[in-house]
């Protein structure tokens, strides 16, 4: 019986202590890399992350760099690969699970960071699983932006096309011109301040929407199931409709010149000279002001 309990005692503990180098990063070493492309060889960028962190960077050379630095579990296998297909960078970040402790991520596992000159390509496209993400003052033409789960911090951004859409995460972006931007979130707040657009649509399933330092623009539309909507513009709008529907919150509108044609419990219409511009506010559950 004792030798029978010392066994079971000693297997244990070599699980126990299994474990604990898998938590602590045992059996992992580091990687980092440095690759460098011409600008006009490439004219888009696809990165597929699976749970590195991610950056954007401008630059003032002519050269696209990207570094990575982070974990490598297996020896055999780079965590991250860069290849080129035509015209198109593929970036792809992959970590070898050896376990089932490999499932759980601990700490920051690694960063991509990706260095551009301004219209150095056409599209960037992110299809992120799980990491966080920043862009640094990059200008281009689109950009189209997928994550499952991580916050996402934009500042400087200025592109004509503008998507992002977010399961689980936060959502930033400052300072920014995007002639054409809708975003989609489900859980996660959403805070963008002054982000130029002539076009904006944001829906949100789980989370509020904050619009600050807004600029009349020719449509901005939100739309939120649970969650608030802010809206704060920089300056008084000249021209403006405006629709605003709470089915279960108050709702607030302070501009100046603004004039209520519809003012019930639920919904708030008005004008704000001609209208020739259009803010258009929904909520299911959540409260809506603007001024």
């Amino acid at each position: 019986m004792k030798k029978n309990a010392l066994l079971v005692f000693s297997i244990m503990l070599l699980a126990l202590v299994g474990s604990a180098c898998s938590v602590l990063g045992v059996g992992s070493k580091s990687f980092a890399t440095e690759q460098s492309f011409q600008v006009g060889s490439i004219k888009a960028i696809e990165i597929n992350n699976e749970s590195w962190d991610i950056e954007f960077n401008s630059t003032d050379s002519n050269q696209i760099t990207i570094t990575t630095e982070g974990k490598q579990k297996d020896e055999k296998t780079d965590p991250v690969v860069i290849k080129e297909d035509g015209n198109k960078m593929i970036i792809t970040q992959e970590s070898k699970k050896a376990g089932l402790i490999d499932n759980f991520t601990f700490g920051k596992e690694g960063t991509i960071n990706i260095s551009i000159p301004k219209h150095g390509v056409e599209k960037i496209a992110v299809n992120n699983q799980f990491g966080n993400m920043e862009w640094n003052d990059i200008a281009i033409p689109a950009v189209d932006i997928s994550t499952e789960t991580g916050s996402t911090l934009i500042k400087g951004l200025t592109a004509d096309i503008g998507k992002v859409t977010s399961d689980n995460g936060a959502l930033s972006i400052r300072d920014s011109s995007i002639r054409e931007l809708k975003v989609a979130s489900i859980t996660g707040d959403n805070d963008l301040t002054n982000v130029t657009s002539s076009s904006m649509k944001v829906t949100s399933a789980n989370g509020s929407v904050s619009i600050k330092e807004a600029k009349e623009s020719q449509s901005v539309v939100v739309h939120t199931k649970i969650g608030d909507i802010a809206v704060a513009y920089k300056d008084a709008p000249a021209s403006l409709a405006v629709g605003a529907s709470s089915h279960l919150a108050d709702i607030t509108v302070q501009l100046k010149g603004f004039k209520e044609s519809v003012n019930a419990e639920q919904s708030k219409t008005g004008v704000i000279g001609k209208g020739l511009n259009k803010l258009e506010l929904v909520s299911e559950a959540g409260t809506i002001d603007v001024r």
